[in-house]
């Protein structure tokens, strides 16, 4: 097939399945372009996940644009982020003509209560699939386990506390390779 119709096909496909946004569509793409189409390994989307999420936008959106590039430059970036996009446009303009008007009504309230409790279950899933790829010293656990209680604890910035934990992330990796060296005596 045709590599920017598999692209095409394959964002469209996980676009219309994206219901929660970045965090509940990470195992839906973890399947895809990793375990099915192989297009990135788990640790390259763990990276375009983090860097995804440090960029203004959508983290689906952004993933989808980087992985496109990776696979085939800025035409497969455009094709990857046009996919990516369609569904929810087309579903927006539905939603707006068609079910705005009955959004008091109480079966389509609980259509939604069951989306948003589906959404949860696919966020913690994704949670669970990032935590095996990115957490791989007792350290990185440290990590996760600070930059949450300060998030959900203090009223910084999530950006400073990305930045923050990124810089402790570099420095902690700096000090294992500068131990690993002495230890080899390489350094």
């Amino acid at each position: 097939m045709n590599i920017f119709l598999e692209l095409f096909i394959t964002f469209f496909k996980i676009g219309c399945l994206a219901f929660g946004g970045g965090y509940a569509v990470i195992g839906i793409l973890q399947k895809e372009v990793v375990e099915s189409k192989q297009w990135v390994g788990n640790d390259e989307l763990t990276d375009i996940m983090a860097i995804s999420q440090s960029l203004p936008g959508i983290i689906f959106v952004n993933s989808a644009t980087m992985i496109g590039y990776r696979k085939k430059g800025i035409l497969g970036s455009i094709t990857a982020t046009a996919a990516s996009i369609l569904p929810t446009f087309i579903l927006i303009l539905v939603l707006t003509f068609g079910i705005w008007g009955f959004t008091d009504n109480i079966i389509v309230r609980k259509a939604f209560t069951g989306i948003l409790l589906g959404v949860t279950v696919l966020i913690l899933n994704s949670i669970k699939k990032t935590w095996r790829t990115a957490i791989k010293h007792y350290s990185d656990t440290v990590l996760a386990i600070l930059s949450t209680a300060l998030l959900l604890i203090t009223k910084v910035n999530v950006v400073f506390i990305i930045l923050l934990i990124a810089t402790l992330g570099f420095s902690k990796n700096l000090y294992f390779m500068r131990k690993e060296g002495k230890k080899n005596g390489t350094h």
